[in-house]
């Protein structure tokens, strides 16, 4: 099928899945109030709620052939407390990758890529600005070398934002070094970047953009950052009394990773934050289960 043919059959079914999904909710509406600090929250990437979200990554235009592949992220989020002003909030990225083959017009390799690990330190008192620090670990759990490098890694990490308002606005980055590679080389050395930007809007609806942007500093000079731009939109629908956040995006690589023998997928092999690795141009859906309540003691 012609790829552009592809991308807006793919395109309609995100689209139309929430709007037909409208009738489902048997519950009574939440007041007001509720439905805005759940807007909120849902937009908070260390809110005080547990969530699992799952992120589908349709990656167009890969490679001299224009490849198509797909990354599936299981990113849960669990906040505990710490004290009574402290909470820990972890992030988990595991990615299940199909990624074709760069140099060939058939063919692809898929399995699990490596598990990306984060624990931020959050204040408890939230109020139109917060805040977190920890740190962030790539931790090489790929099934096959070419969906992840073998180095374990370490670094920094810290998320800041405001919510003035219906708006949501943040930015978060880490850098990660390597602590130990089996051939003894300096395997890992990427840094992650992301802002967001979220409007809330009426009847659950907002519009959004997060772009993840990463650095390889092992890649070849000039072929080091992957930087995509892009928006979407999305709605939180009621399930009885589970709200679900849909969100469709769109975004387009200005930067892209290399796309040289041996290092195609250098960003995702290096970072799974990047789902987009050296693709042209990609579709994110991403269905997220929300859980709002106090954290775990």
């Amino acid at each position: 099928m012609n790829k552009k043919y592809s991308l807006v059959s793919i395109f309609i079914f995100l689209i139309a899945f929430p709007l037909c999904a409208q009738d489902a909710d048997a519950s009574a509406p939440a007041p007001a109030s509720d439905q805005a600090a759940l807007a909120k929250a849902a937009a908070n990437p260390i809110a005080n709620m547990i969530s699992l979200p799952f992120q589908f990554n349709f990656n167009f235009d890969q490679g001299p052939y224009e490849r198509y592949g797909t990354v599936m992220n299981f990113e849960p989020v669990l906040p505990f407390r710490l004290s009574k002003t402290w909470n820990v909030v972890t992030r988990t990225i595991i990615p299940i990758i199909q990624k074709p083959y760069m140099l060939s017009e058939t063919g692809s390799t898929s399995g699990i890529g490596n598990t990306n690990f984060n624990a931020f330190f959050v204040p408890q008192s939230i109020g139109i600005f917060t805040y977190g620090f920890g740190l962030t670990m790539n931790i090489p759990t790929a099934t096959d070398p070419a969906l992840g490098g073998d180095a374990f890694g370490i670094g920094p990490t810290i998320v800041f934002l405001f919510m003035p308002g219906k708006w949501v606005l943040g930015a978060t980055a880490g850098w990660t070094m390597a602590y130990k590679s089996p051939d003894g080389t300096d395997a890992l050395n990427s840094l992650f970047a992301q802002y967001f930007i979220t409007v809330n809007l009426k009847k659950g609806w907002f519009i959004n953009t997060s772009p993840t942007i990463t650095a390889n500093f092992n890649a070849p000079e000039g072929e080091e950052w992957t930087v995509p731009v892009g928006a979407g939109f999305g709605k939180i629908q009621h399930f009885k009394k589970v709200p679900v956040k849909f969100n469709l995006q769109y975004y387009y690589n200005v930067a892209q990773a290399s796309a040289t023998p041996g290092s195609e997928f250098i960003d995702l092999a290096h970072d799974p934050r990047q789902p987009m690795g050296s693709a042209e141009q990609s579709l994110v859906f991403t269905l997220t289960f929300m859980f709002p309540h106090k954290a775990k003691k």
